[in-house]
């Protein structure tokens, strides 16, 4: 076994990223595959929203104290290792030059290194990368096989979509052959919205083959989720027991997630 790395990926922020990667994981690890989610953020939006408030070896920790990876259980299949407001390029770099054991080490693949014996224990490792393009992002990038781009129904989001993939084109030609953009996908898209519907027109042309065809709706119980601590699995299993109304159907957000995974499965 050696786990596909998928890293998530913008250079705008409140695109749904992290989101994204929660719900991303939380389906893959109901339909029986292992998963490891990595939150190298430093504002540790994944970790604090998957219920996890680890103290001691987060990401930053297993860097710089030279540890194994720690990862902490959310369900029988997927495991979280927890983010650090400690990571920023900043601190990471700084912290790279007074490290002696990383002395003659490519700063961009400290990452890489780290996940090797993780990639042997399960079926996907998933990124969730800070929005920006910085030494952080690199190293994921550097790690990874593949690259979700997720991009909020906005014209806004159209130049950090097209940096990102900038970026994955030239990694792919200097620094890592096998990366591939695996795909686009809008995040909180409202139907019958103009400029959404100009949004799809434009990477409908401009990148068709990346661009997937699952839209993710805009919908508050993917926030309830989120702000609840419970992955977006197990949020729709608490709202059916509190519900007056028995619905065998998932919410809509857990459908668009559902089938997204099932996109992504396919291009793999």
């Amino acid at each position: 076994m050696s786990a596909k790395v998928i890293s998530v990926a913008n250079e705008k922020g409140g695109v749904a990223k992290t989101t994204s990667t929660a719900a991303i994981g939380s389906v893959l690890s109901r339909m029986g595959h292992t998963i490891i989610l990595v939150d190298l953020d430093p504002q540790s939006d994944l970790t604090i929203s998957l219920g996890v408030e680890p103290k001691e070896r987060n990401i930053h920790d297993c860097i710089f104290e030279h540890r194994k990876l720690k990862a902490w259980p959310i369900n029988e299949n997927l495991v979280l290792v927890g983010g650090s407001p400690e990571l920023t390029p900043i601190d990471f770099l700084d912290n790279l030059k007074k490290d002696e054991e990383y002395q003659y080490e490519n700063p961009r693949m400290i990452i890489k290194h780290l996940l090797e014996q993780a990639k042997q224990k399960c079926d996907y490792i998933i990124l969730d990368c800070p929005p920006n393009l910085e030494i952080i992002t690199q190293n994921a990038l550097l790690a990874s096989d593949y690259v979700l781009i997720p991009s909020e129904a906005h014209s806004f989001s159209i130049n950090g979509v097209e940096n990102i993939i900038d970026q994955i084109s030239r990694f792919k030609k200097k620094a890592n052959p096998d990366l591939e953009a695996l795909g686009i996908f809008l995040t909180r898209y409202r139907t019958n919205t103009r400029s959404h519907e100009d949004l799809v027109e434009y990477f409908n042309k401009n990148h068709p083959d990346i661009f997937l065809k699952t839209y993710i709706h805009e919908n508050i119980t993917i926030q309830e989720a989120t702000h609840s601590g419970r992955e977006l699995e197990e949020h729709d299993l608490f709202k059916k027991k509190k519900s007056m109304i028995k619905k065998k159907e998932p919410f809509k957000g857990l459908q668009d997630y559902r089938s997204l995974v099932n996109e992504i499965l396919n291009r793999i």
